[in-house]
């Protein structure tokens, strides 16, 4: 084999030869630039001894970006690194609506990463705090809900053995069941649920509680949690 054949040959094959180290490139995603991985580059087939470089790759060193970072190749001044929510739960400041992050760079302002702890939480001063006039408003609510149901039951117990009573059919025990449950109808219909939320102990104790539990569940009165109470617009 003459010497010119084999330097042709050679200038063919020139990368396998075992000084030769294809060069690492990073490639990015052909809309945000942001680093995707790393890469080897291809030898050309037409130019001995040249490297292809493929669209939207570059030889490089590859960056480090940090957990809840990424990088993001800048042809004018090479990687920087940039905020990436991406797959995060962010909150609306506003309405406190949670939604999945789907775009990369710094949240808009109107969003957090910060979740509510309450249904009634409000952003304040860069957190969230308790809304205390939203929970007294639900708090009342939910108190004049219970007492109107409290108050059918009792008017339907005091009918009916009040019927009793009048066609002179009733027995000790109803006499003595209408007279409690008049004397409860009264007690409750003095609880105040205007200017404030009543605490339990100042609910009156019903002549039956079983009845009335029994009646305020049928009724889906079953310790419903507060925020079903939120006043919506």
């Amino acid at each position: 084999m003459s010497d010119e054949r084999m330097a042709i040959e050679g200038e063919v094959s020139w990368w396998l030869a075992d000084e030769v180290t294809p060069p690492t490139i990073c490639n990015v995603h052909p809309v945000t630039a942001e680093f995707i991985g790393t890469g080897q580059a291809d030898p050309s087939p037409l130019e001995p001894f040249t490297w292809l470089i493929p669209a939207h790759a570059y030889q490089c060193e590859p960056p480090s970006p940090t957990p809840g970072q990424a990088a993001v190749r800048d042809t004018a001044s090479g990687w920087k690194l940039v905020e990436d929510h991406r797959g995060s739960t962010v909150y609306s400041t506003e309405t406190a609506e949670a939604q999945v992050w789907e775009e990369l760079g710094d949240l808009p302002e109107g969003y957090t990463l910060e979740a509510p702890q309450s249904p009634f939480d409000k952003w304040q001063d860069d957190q969230w705090v308790i809304d205390e006039e939203a929970t007294a408003v639900a708090l009342k609510r939910k108190a004049a809900k219970r007492k109107a149901l409290m108050t059918q039951f009792s008017t339907n117990m005091i009918a009916t053995l009040q019927n009793a009573f009048d066609l002179g059919i009733a027995t000790e025990t109803e006499v003595a069941a209408l007279k409690s449950w008049k004397i409860y109808g009264v007690e409750l219909n003095r609880v105040e649920i205007v200017g404030h939320s009543p605490l339990d102990s100042e609910w009156p104790t019903s002549p039956n509680d079983t009845w009335m539990a029994d009646w305020l569940v049928s009724q889906g009165f079953d310790d419903p949690p507060l925020e079903s109470f939120i006043v919506t617009e």
